[in-house]
């Protein structure tokens, strides 16, 4: 009986020397999150920038049947385009039109 118990003795300890299997359930793999597009920051034109290329766009002159759409496309409002037109004549790069009820862009884009 004492070598059964010997062999076993053996037979158990050498159960404990190794690594025990682990019979937990394997956990799903987590997802690796996707990739964020790093956002397009874009530098805002100034109001009387947005205006002028609004208006070259435009044929260079803004009157009666093109005020509404610039005013639109360059997000300004009526007292904006007051400012502006008034700055743009004070620096030379714009003025009155012949007809005085419009007003032209003078620029390399404009002839």
């Amino acid at each position: 009986m004492k070598r059964k118990l010997i062999g076993l003795s053996f037979v158990v300890l050498s159960a404990c020397a190794g690594p025990m299997p682990d019979f937990r359930p394997t956990p799903a793999p987590t997802p690796e999150p996707a990739p964020v597009a790093a956002p397009v920051i874009v530098n805002p034109l100034s109001a009387k920038e947005r205006f002028v290329t609004t208006v070259e766009q435009n044929g260079c002159v803004v009157d009666e049947s093109n005020s509404a759409i610039i005013l639109a496309d360059a997000t300004l409002s009526v007292e904006d385009l007051g400012r502006i037109m008034k700055e743009l004549k004070d620096e030379g790069r714009g003025q009155v039109a012949a007809d005085q009820r419009s007003f032209e862009i003078i620029s390399a884009n404009c002839p």
